[in-house]
């Protein structure tokens, strides 16, 4: 066989496999750091601090019990990525290389969230919450080999060896309805059961075997339920001092399925189980005066023993095994000041770990979870005795990582799982999002 179309089939079996990582919104891997206006714009400090409904029900189930008042919330945030890669392969000819980078075009992901904490006269408070943890578009052009031979070598079409343009669309809801038990003044426990929906369509898609022609799409936007559970823990020794513990168990999914074909038209029935972490963490909240709160938050995401994220690389059919995702530590700082009894300033930050790899840098195109740094700013002003509007803005500094084009063993090229020589793949990312939310207290 001509070298130069070995290359090309090598490019296509191994590169295609980079679509299927699409489904993640990447903040601290792909969980979002915050949940609605006044949890973002406090870095996603929220286990101890009985702020809202959103961010407490969501955060920790039995910081419930220490709100004020029983609140309504409505939040609306539109998530804007910055997303390109860039690559670079050996060609047929020696010392010859193609290379180019692609932006991806903006796709704005509009994120809602509701929540509900009614206080009743008991030790008990039920809570609910409705949140979109996850969900983005994402959109890479392809190039033309005809008029650029030497341009990004995995963005050429699948008939050339590349996998061409990519389209991806992932959404995630969550619903938790809660109870919490405040078991003395000073000390609660809450427990929620978490109900999933998701949805997802991606061309192509590599999580399954290829044949000649190459791997299927999963344009016919396929949905899954999930579900869950949560478990917290909070207590003040003191009037102004709050701790906080919270357990997430695994989000459980059905496999998404799709009925699907070829590029040569050969029908293909592709399916893929994506499940979301389990979370650990810890938190605090401390007022130093009455007007000034400050948080802070630990937590850990078991991303190396979740479906979807804990395998990775090519089995023997070509397939794509799974991201390859590593565990993570995040830290969330925040702070608010009430500067008058209706006006509420916020600021924050978090740092998450990048549980993508160097080797995984390749297969996570789609997915270039490797931001690490968030900075946040909000405000709350009370525009009557029970209604309070909240908006929030947090800005995801730039990262990039590198790492190799792995090789799917193809004939004549290096064993399956291991670098391509003279290959590289960069990926780059920022974000930006706003948000508003409103709280209606009674």
């Amino acid at each position: 066989m001509h070298r130069k179309m070995i290359r090309k089939r090598n490019i296509l079996a191994a590169s295609i496999a980079l679509a299927y990582a699409a489904p993640a919104l990447a903040t601290n891997g792909h969980v979002l750091h915050g949940v609605g206006s006044i949890n973002q714009s406090m870095g996603g400090a929220g286990i101890a601090t009985s702020i809202d409904a959103i961010g407490s029900n969501h955060n920790n189930v039995s910081s419930t019990s220490f709100m004020d008042q029983s609140s309504v919330e409505f939040g609306f945030e539109l998530f804007i990525p910055d997303r390109s890669y860039s690559a670079t392969a050996p060609t047929a000819f020696p010392g010859v290389s193609a290379s180019g980078t692609v932006d991806s075009e903006t796709r704005e992901s509009p994120i809602p969230s509701m929540g509900i904490v009614y206080k009743t006269n008991s030790p008990w408070t039920l809570g609910f919450t409705a949140l979109g943890i996850g969900g983005f578009g994402v959109d890479y052009p392809g190039v033309n080999p005809a008029t650029c031979p030497s341009c990004n070598p995995l963005a050429v079409p699948q008939s050339a060896g590349g996998f061409g343009s990519i389209y991806a669309n992932y959404q995630l809801l969550q619903m938790t309805p809660s109870a919490s038990y405040q078991i003395t003044p000073n000390w609660s426990v809450g427990a929620g059961v978490n109900i999933d929906w998701s949805s997802l369509a991606v061309n192509p898609f590599p999580a399954t075997p290829p044949n000649a022609s190459g791997y299927p799409d999963a344009l016919h936007t396929a949905t899954a339920w999930g579900w869950g559970f949560t478990l917290g823990t909070t207590y003040k020794p003191m009037p102004n001092l709050a701790l906080g513990l919270s357990f997430k168990s695994p989000q459980w999914f059905q496999d998404f399925k799709w009925n699907s074909q070829y590029p040569d038209g050969s029908p293909a029935t592709p399916s893929f189980k994506l499940d979301y972490p389990m979370m650990i963490g810890a938190g605090f909240s401390y007022k130093p005066i009455p007007e000034w709160m400050l948080a802070a938050d630990l937590e850990w995401i078991n991303y190396s023993d979740t479906d979807g994220f804990q395998e990775s690389g090519f089995d023997s059919s070509g397939r794509v095994r799974g991201f390859g995702w590593e565990d993570i530590w995040t830290l969330g700082l925040g702070t608010q000041y009430m500067v008058t009894p209706r006006l509420a300033l916020r600021a924050g930050y978090n740092y998450g770990q990048n549980p993508i790899k160097g080797d995984q840098q390749f297969f996570n195109v789609f997915a270039p979870a490797i931001v690490q740094h968030h900075v946040s700013l909000g405000a709350g002003y009370q525009l009557t005795k029970n209604l309070a509007l909240n908006a929030a803005f947090y800005h995801v500094f730039e990262n990039e990582e590198s790492g190799p084009i792995i090789s799917s063993g193809a004939p004549g090229f290096p064993p399956m799982n291991t670098a391509v020589p003279g290959s590289n793949v960069t990926n780059k990312l920022s974000e930006d999002s706003v948000s508003m939310q409103m709280q209606f207290k009674f």
